[in-house]
């Protein structure tokens, strides 16, 4: 998905929740909005934009999906929250997000970066990946990010 196709699609999607908030809500002067920091660069381009036409405030906590997801467990006050489909769903089942009001905002495959300046290795293979993060000095993941199950598995797949 393009970031201008992001933005289109994140702008709709957050003035169509606005529109469905009570009107005690709608009528308020701030939007609480819990956010993964994976949408941080879209949601932060977007927001001025959405002020500006809404004429609300919006306050914005980022973090990790699963921080998020525990603070809203722990009753953390929010009027939107955006992060994985699995924490979504699981917030929905406990009661804390309406059964209904998921939306999938965007979609995100694994993503790999290189320190700037430095070689570009080959991952075009499962094989070739295997060997780039094995032969890396240095790797670094959010130990509760989207990625953490894949790299805490990753000795039980032989990738040691």
């Amino acid at each position: 998905m393009t970031n201008r196709l992001l933005r289109i699609v994140a702008f709709s999607w957050l003035a169509f929740v606005v529109a469905l908030l009570p009107t005690r809500l709608a009528a308020a002067a701030e939007i609480r909005v819990l956010c993964s920091n994976g949408i941080k660069p879209v949601v932060e381009e977007l927001i001025p934009e959405f002020e500006r036409g809404a004429n609300h405030k919006v306050n914005i906590t980022y973090g990790v999906s699963a921080t998020l997801a525990r603070q809203i467990e722990a009753g953390e006050p929010f009027d939107v929250a955006i992060l994985t489909a699995s924490l979504i769903d699981e917030a929905v089942d406990r009661h804390r997000i309406q059964r209904g009001s998921r939306t999938v905002l965007a979609r995100s495959a694994m993503a790999l970066g290189i320190r700037s300046g430095a070689r570009k290795p080959g991952i075009q293979t499962i094989e070739a990946l295997r060997k780039a993060l094995l032969n890396a000095t240095t790797i670094a993941y959010a130990r509760e990010g989207a990625s953490a199950p894949f790299v805490a598995d990753a000795p039980a797949r032989g990738w040691r």
